[in-house]
């Protein structure tokens, strides 16, 4: 009889990948190493990994029949289930792959879908990766069937779009259009819930994934989101109100972890999740400083903003986990790093170091953003006058008697003063109605 533990046997799993003349190695060697971590997250057992060097990618079986041949030999000693390349195959290529195999093939893009599957815990989530998985594999349903058909729910087809294994494309092509629909309601419902705190100061944690941003935000916030040392450990954004000691309360984000190689169609599906990177008055950019490739890692993220329209909003950096970078070399670097961004904090979301210059470098980020300003109210609007008080820097305040007025100087953000002078716009235009 089978013990319990044998129904829970992990897909074990040899790591392919192609070595193209004129890549920089050391790169390439970290993409490997994140491939290892990205199986792991997945549940995998890595077994070996392979490494072809070529001037290009083969046609036919991407690595070339050579390696291939060698691969084959060792899959069934060695009990192997599934092989997952490095790089993004063409139908063809994993069709050919797998007759030859009989094993699970499995590129980078569609091992992040399953990643993503797994961890999508809201509705919203889980519509967000189905669409993301059905778009990616549309192009490659009609070479694919025969190999998809052999799996039962392995990685790269689990999840939300698993029972489109067998369907054909014009019902998939049904399912990604009622997908959209269903997720166009939920960005619309976004905006809307955006729209009534507008007049609030929104800030955005951004970075790679792994960087320790769920723990920053527990921290400022005193939540409880979960948190664990692994790629991709949370999907939904998550948003809290939080203080630093001014006279509001400002909106705090968490958002996905970014990833080099992160798949368009991912991009695409997790609006509602980017909206708020874009929408947010600050980005902190979170950086894991003991991560060897952090450099790396900021230019990644720099390109994903980019991409998604938001590397011109106001950008704090933030080197994390500095608990653990504490050696003479460490020093060095921080210094060189300091000198490089002027206004970047070292912190530790973990134990609460120097937290409280991560809160004046905030505060210092939205003063930037102020402008003095005379306004003038009337005197019967004392909402008005109450969320003046409550939301800008009161310079002075004069009560003009004979004009019914109050005078105010203030140091005000823009967007709380677009918002003032919206609610003065439309008191002018309800008084020349009632005229």
């Amino acid at each position: 009889m089978l013990e319990v533990k044998d129904f829970y046997k992990p897909e074990r799993a040899f790591l392919v990948g192609v070595f193209l003349k004129g890549e920089n190695k050391d790169s390439y060697e970290y993409s490997i190493q994140e491939l290892v971590q990205l199986s792991k997250t997945a549940g995998i057992e890595v077994v070996e990994i392979f490494i072809q060097a070529l001037e290009k990618p083969d046609s036919a079986t991407h690595i070339g029949s050579g390696k291939l041949k060698e691969i084959l030999g060792k899959i069934q000693p060695n009990d192997i289930t599934t092989l997952i390349f490095n790089d993004n195959l063409s139908s063809s290529q994993a069709k050919n792959i797998a007759k030859q195999t009989s094993c699970n093939i499995v590129d980078r893009t569609e091992l992040i879908l399953d990643i993503f599957a797994r961890h999508a815990k809201t509705h919203e989530s889980h519509l967000q990766v189905e669409l993301a998985q059905l778009e990616y594999s549309y192009s490659k349903l009609r070479n694919l069937w025969q190999h998809f058909s052999r799996i039962a729910g392995g990685v790269g087809v689990r999840g939300p779009g698993e029972k489109q294994i067998e369907i054909d494309r014009r019902i998939v092509r049904k399912r990604i259009t009622i997908l959209k629909e269903k997720l166009e309601q939920i960005k619309k419902s976004t905006e809307i819930k955006r729209k009534k705190r507008s007049s609030q100061l929104s800030i955005c944690l951004v970075g790679y994934t792994n960087a320790g941003k769920s723990t920053l935000f527990n921290l400022l916030t005193k939540e409880s989101i979960y948190t664990a040392d692994e790629l991709f450990a949370t999907l939904d954004s998550t948003t809290r109100t939080f203080n630093i000691g001014l006279k509001k309360d400002l909106i705090l984000t968490d958002t996905i972890g970014f990833i080099e190689k992160l798949p368009p169609s991912l991009i695409q599906s997790f609006y509602s999740t980017l909206y708020e990177v874009r929408a947010a008055d600050l980005l902190i950019h979170v950086v894991d400083i003991n991560n060897p490739d952090f450099r790396k890692h900021i230019d990644t993220v720099n390109f994903i903003l980019k991409d998604i329209g938001a590397f011109d909003n106001e950008l704090l950096l933030v080197f994390n986990k500095c608990d653990e970078f504490n050696s003479v070399h460490d020093k060095f670097i921080k210094k060189d790093l300091s000198n490089i961004y002027c206004d970047c904090v070292f912190i530790s979301a973990k134990t609460g170091e120097n937290i409280h210059k991560l809160k004046d470098k905030i505060s210092e980020f939205l003063d930037k953003g102020k402008i003095l300003k005379k306004i003038i109210v009337p005197d019967n609007l004392t909402k008005l006058i109450a969320f003046i008080h409550e939301h800008t820097d009161v310079q002075k305040v004069k009560h003009n008697k004979k004009n019914k007025v109050y005078e105010f100087e203030v140091l005000v953000d823009k967007k709380i003063d677009k918002n003032i002078q919206e609610q003065l716009d439309k008191t002018t235009l309800l008084n020349y109605i009632s005229l």
